[in-house]
């Protein structure tokens, strides 16, 4: 089981071009990627969201990439091609407004100093190369952490469903009780208002049945507990089981709320109560579960 955040990060250089990325997660419904290259590599985008998508099942995952040529030591300075061109160009001004037209070493310095560098074209197959290795180290680098995140969801995930299972026994042992509550009840109120009825009175018994029917707890506890075991075995897949435990989180909460319902024991209403807490956290870990 994997969580749905992580980061990774990676940096390769060969001849002089150096390639770092790094890519971090976060928790969506649906997959969704986001890589933005340079202009010049943007069709490379395509390659890198792919190999994603294989390795990912849902998720927000952005890729940072930067990418950098360090072949030219002497970063900052125009190429001889363009101090040649210069140099022509200011003889030939020097001609046209009468000028010695003579260079030396320091109009060669200032001449430099106007000039912008000439930009070097990043070799291609090179710098594909390079981002395709990151990206697959990054993305591995983030699937590991997510993998140890998930192992610490799994963990509390079991221990709060182990939780609620006891919690379901519980209910199971008090259900009993709210039948023998309500014939108290009502016999206590019917010798309150002076109403002479035997106890096998037929309406009477049928009044503790129809209560009895309304008030039976015992399908909605065997359909809690099998939604509970369900659960517990879908946190053992290695596979994405994300949207599995988010519908049977949906299904373990209208059982619940069915039997808060039902309930007239301030034991099983407790027990209810705290069913649901215990639920909300279950849900709040489970949104980040991939």
């Amino acid at each position: 089981m994997r969580s749905m955040t992580g980061f990774g990060r990676s940096e390769r250089s060969e001849s002089g071009v150096s390639v770092a990325v790094q890519v971090s997660s976060v928790n969506r419904k649906n997959l969704d990627i986001i890589c933005v290259l340079p202009k010049e590599f943007q069709h490379l985008e395509r390659k890198v969201t792919d190999r994603a998508r294989e390795r990912v099942g849902r998720g927000r995952l952005q890729f940072s990439v930067e990418i950098r040529d360090e072949r030219n030591e002497l970063g900052g300075l125009p190429s001889d091609a363009q101090i040649d061109a210069g140099v022509a160009r200011l003889k030939r001004l020097a001609e046209r407004y009468g000028g010695s037209g003579e260079i030396d070493a320091r109009t060669i310095v200032n001449l430099a100093g106007l000039l912008e560098a000439e930009a070097s074209v990043l070799p291609g197959e090179m710098v594909e190369k390079l981002l395709l290795d990151c990206s697959k180290s990054a993305l591995e680098d983030l699937l590991g952490m997510r993998e140890r995140e998930g192992e610490a969801l799994r963990g509390d995930l079991k221990s709060r469903c182990r939780k609620m299972a006891d919690t379901v026994e519980a209910v199971r042992k008090f259900a009993p009780e709210m039948v023998a509550k309500h014939r108290e009840n009502l016999y206590s109120r019917l010798e309150q208002a002076g109403l002479e009825l035997d106890v096998s009175d037929e309406r009477v018994l049928k009044e503790i049945a129809l209560f009895a029917d309304r008030s039976d707890v015992s399908e909605e506890l065997t359909r809690l507990k099998s939604h509970l075991e369900q659960f517990s075995g879908s946190l053992e897949k290695d596979e994405p089981v994300g949207r599995s435990l988010e519908f049977i989180i949906q299904e373990i909460a209208r059982e619940i709320n069915t039997i808060g319902s039902k309930s007239c024991s301030i034991d099983i209403s407790k027990c209810s109560l705290e069913m649901k807490n215990e639920l909300e956290r279950i849900r709040e870990q489970v949104a980040n579960v991939e």
